[in-house]
C-alpha cells in the first residue's frame, strides 16, 4: 500500500502529538502510584507468563539484558519479584511476581482503568473498540516490521 502525502502528513503528525501526550498525561494521572511503564509492562509480563527466566524476559519485552537486570533489581529491593531456583537446572534462577508485586500490579490496573475511563468518557464503546482494536493492529505491524528488519540484518550478516 501506498500512503499519499496527507494520510502521511496526518499520521507522522498525529503519532508525535499522541505519543508526547499519552506519556504526560499517564505520568500526571498515575504518578502518585509510582508505576512507570517499564515497571508495569515487567510486572504484567511476569504476571501472565509465570516464572521465567531473566535472558527470556529480556528478549521477550526487547530489553538489553543489562536494562532489564537493572529493572528487576529495583522490583527485588521493592519486594515486586522473587527469584526461584529452576526445577530444571538449579543453577538458573527463574524471576516470579511476590504476592507484594501482585498487589500493587492489581492497583496499577485498577488506576489505569480509572485514567482511560476518565480519558474517553465522552467516547461511545464502538470508537474505544475501534481504536483499542486499531491500536492493536498498529502493534502487530510494527512487531511484524521489527521481524523483518531483524530477519534481513541476519540475511545479510550484520
Amino acid at each position: 500500500m501506498t500512503i499519499d502525502n496527507n494520510a502521511f502528513q496526518l499520521l507522522q503528525q498525529e503519532m508525535a502529538i499522541f505519543i508526547r501526550r499519552a506519556e504526560a498525561a499517564r505520568i500526571a494521572y498515575l504518578s502518585e502510584h509510582d508505576c512507570d511503564r517499564s515497571t508495569y509492562l515487567l510486572l504484567q509480563h511476569l504476571k501472565k507468563n509465570g516464572p521465567v527466566g531473566m535472558k527470556a524476559l529480556s528478549t521477550s519485552l526487547q530489553l538489553d539484558i543489562s536494562t532489564a537486570s537493572r529493572q528487576i533489581a529495583a522490583l527485588e529491593t521493592k519486594g515486586f519479584v522473587e527469584r526461584t531456583s529452576d526445577p530444571k537446572d538449579a543453577r538458573v534462577s527463574l524471576l516470579q511476581l511476590s504476592d507484594s508485586g501482585s498487589s500493587f500490579l492489581l492497583r496499577a490496573k485498577e488506576l489505569r482503568h480509572q485514567f482511560y475511563t476518565l480519558l474517553l468518557e465522552d467516547w461511545s464503546q464502538a470508537e474505544c473498540e475501534q481504536f483499542g482494536h486499531l491500536l492493536q493492529k498498529f502493534n502487530q505491524t510494527v512487531e511484524q516490521f521489527r521481524q523483518r528488519k531483524i530477519s534481513l540484518l541476519k540475511e545479510n550478516g550484520e
